[in-house]
């Protein structure tokens, strides 16, 4: 049985360590809350992206004669952009992105399809080392320092990847954010582009309205395209972000009532080590009084 010493040495020890876990909850905090206000200030943007373009094909530029629209007649090689966390302690928000970029490509093998993974993020990078797994290629997440401009650069690379023919297709595996408060592990196509239903609908049902574009649609068409690679890809990092920090703030709330709860019962376990002791040696004095009689 434990001695009084020995509990109280634990009490202090989950006491510690609770304090690392409520500290880290409330870094987590602050950062998911810095995620969020990013995100609501980028989501108007593509929103906008998305009509403009939905308006431009809408009014008759022809999407299939360019070349980010084209499909291949035998999609063989394929890309995923792969999007993990640096650190753990965020339950399994690495691990449910690793095993649903496995599934794709377990898939995607069984169609005779070849697939390579372009792994973003310390934890995914150390998972594929330690299974001696091949990366087409490998990068630190910049999760939270992340600019427009790392993006844009991260999607010119893509870009140049599939309009050179080395991929015919090109995926994002990412953790999609559903609401504030539910996130979900998601493969999205990135190249070539598959507008969604929603995203070339008429933005103004039933208003008669004519959109003229300068200096012409096809231009304005062209860089749209390569701005919509830009904001999708930057949105996919910040969703991201942001359901790391969500999953890792939950994980240390649960730490941190879990260590409260191993507080309260070694508590109650000292208080009664502390009480046998007590009347162990008010026994022994009763006794020993006895005695003497």
């Amino acid at each position: 049985m434990a001695t009084q010493r020995d509990i109280k040495k634990r009490i202090k020890s989950v006491s510690n360590t609770r304090k690392i876990t409520s500290t880290m909850e409330m870094v987590s905090t602050a950062k998911m809350k810095k995620m969020q206000g990013r995100l609501e200030m980028t989501k108007p943007y593509e929103l906008k992206v998305n009509e403009i373009l939905a308006n431009l094909v809408n009014s008759g530029v022809t999407v299939s004669e360019d070349p980010h629209f084209r499909e291949s007649d035998d999609p063989a090689r394929v890309l995923v952009l792969q999007i993990t966390g640096n650190r753990g302690l965020c339950g399994s928000y690495n691990t449910n992105v690793i095993e649903n970029t496995m599934n794709f490509k377990k898939k995607l093998a069984e169609e005779q399809r070849d697939t390579q993974v372009y792994v973003v993020g310390k934890k995914a990078i150390a998972f594929y080392n330690f299974m001696k797994m091949p990366m087409f290629k490998s990068m630190i997440n910049p999760e939270d320092k992340l600019s427009f401009e790392d993006a844009a650069i991260i999607g010119n690379e893509l870009r140049s990847l599939f309009l050179s023919g080395e991929f015919h297709e090109i995926w994002i595996s990412y953790t999609k954010v559903k609401s504030s408060s539910s996130q979900k592990p998601t493969m999205t196509r990135l190249l070539p582009i598959l507008l969604e239903e929603e995203e070339i609908k008429d933005m103004y049902p039933g208003a008669q309205l004519e959109f003229y574009f300068e200096p012409n649609p096809t231009r304005i068409f062209a860089y749209l395209i390569q701005l919509y690679l830009k904001v999708k890809l930057y949105t996919c990092f910040l969703e991201s972000s942001f359901s790391e920090q969500f999953a890792r703030r939950v994980a240390m709330k649960n730490a941190s009532d879990a260590s409260s709860e191993m507080i309260r019962d070694l508590t109650i376990t000292y208080n009664r080590a502390r009480q046998a002791k007590i009347t162990k040696e008010i026994s022994e004095i009763v006794g020993g009084a006895a005695a003497l009689k």
